[in-house]
């Protein structure tokens, strides 16, 4: 008797080891998000009687994460931003309304700081998908960091929020006279499945 309450006793136990070590392992997940922005504009080289503001920004994107640990993971995917922007010329007093469209793929890296924290940061690859706007094209590399919030149910599935800071077209792929470089700051709202 005392024989079977200590088998049982080590069974339940090595079963409540093997579920906490099955929800702490972290898997490859796909999500998609919504991000909103605002956008400064850095205007080196630019003449004093042109100036640009940015009426809004928006983004729709697919995200992939591959775990590679418990507290570390790969990051990547693509989003579309879509920037709505107004050209103020001041000599002759003249204003026009134009679109800038990125397309942009990170490779980050995703830093666990608890269950339901992380930090991610790493690289920006853009291309810029309209060569009509006024803007100085940002085909090139940038950079992102960010600190975000995940909650993950028991299904699989789980919701995020990633406040992020960019900078676009530090290393450009392209060469041009006006240096543009766009300054993003904003927060991508996602949810997630996880495999």
């Amino acid at each position: 008797m005392k024989q079977k309450i200590t088998i049982t006793i080590i069974l339940l136990s090595l079963l409540g080891v093997s579920t906490y070590a099955q929800k702490s392992e972290r898997k490859t997940s796909v999500g998609l998000f919504y991000s909103i922005a605002g956008v400064s504009l850095g205007e080196s080289q630019q003449s004093s009687a042109l100036s640009f503001s940015t009426k809004s920004c928006s983004g729709v994107g697919i995200n992939i994460v591959h775990h590679l640990g418990r507290s570390f993971a790969i990051e990547s995917g693509a989003e579309y931003t879509l920037l709505e922007v107004e050209q103020v010329q001041t000599t002759p007093a003249d204003t026009t309304q134009t679109n800038l469209s990125l397309l942009q793929v990170p490779v980050l890296g995703r830093f666990y700081l608890s269950e339901n924290l992380f930090a991610n940061g790493g690289l920006l690859f853009d291309f810029d998908m309209n060569s009509t706007s006024a803007i100085s094209s940002q085909t090139g590399m940038g950079l992102m960091v960010g600190i975000g919030a995940m909650y993950e149910f028991k299904s699989g599935f789980s919701i995020y929020a990633n406040p992020y800071f960019k900078t676009h077209a530090l290393l450009r792929f392209s060469s041009s006279e006006e240096k543009n470089s766009l300054m993003e700051y904003g927060v991508q709202l996602g949810v997630a499945y996880r495999f």
